[in-house]
């Protein structure tokens, strides 16, 4: 199960920020700008992807996976998300059947033909080698899926 990141911005744009629950605290004011940072910082210190969960002092929210950064990878070598983000394909659903990935990442309906197709950012896939798994959210058709090395 992921780690979840809470982070609160209040209307001066300052952040109070906590992983499970658990008060992240620094020794001087962290603001919106520094969210990516902060971000970083706890992913590699866990190791591993946090569901990030921010709430805008109007009440509005977002939420969104995050990885462990490429410390070893310059930033101009990564690839673009759009151009290289590969698809999980696994056939085995019920036509129209609703299919989830492991921590439900993202859903997405199968096919005609029963097939589901997920898209995955290649920072997401890298950090979940282990081992993903679709789920046929009707049929409980269970599909288990090894990223390539």
């Amino acid at each position: 199960m992921l780690s979840v990141v809470h982070v609160a911005i209040d209307a001066d744009g300052v952040l109070a920020v906590d992983v499970d629950g658990v008060p992240r605290d620094s020794e001087q004011a962290r603001t919106r700008g520094d969210l990516r940072a902060v971000i970083d910082e706890i992913t590699s210190d866990l190791g591993a992807p946090v569901r990030v969960e921010v709430r805008e002092a109007d009440g509005s929210t977002f939420t969104d996976v995050a990885t462990p950064p490429e410390s070893s990878a310059p930033a101009a070598a990564e690839p673009s998300p759009s151009s290289s983000s590969p698809a999980l394909v696994r056939a085995g659903f019920q036509p129209g059947e609703e299919v989830a990935l492991a921590y439900v990442v993202v859903r997405q309906n199968a096919d005609a033909e029963g097939k589901a197709s997920l898209n995955l950012p290649p920072a997401l896939l890298a950090a979940t080698r282990g081992g993903l798994v679709l789920l046929g959210m009707s049929s409980r058709t269970v599909t288990p899926f090894e990223a390539p090395a």
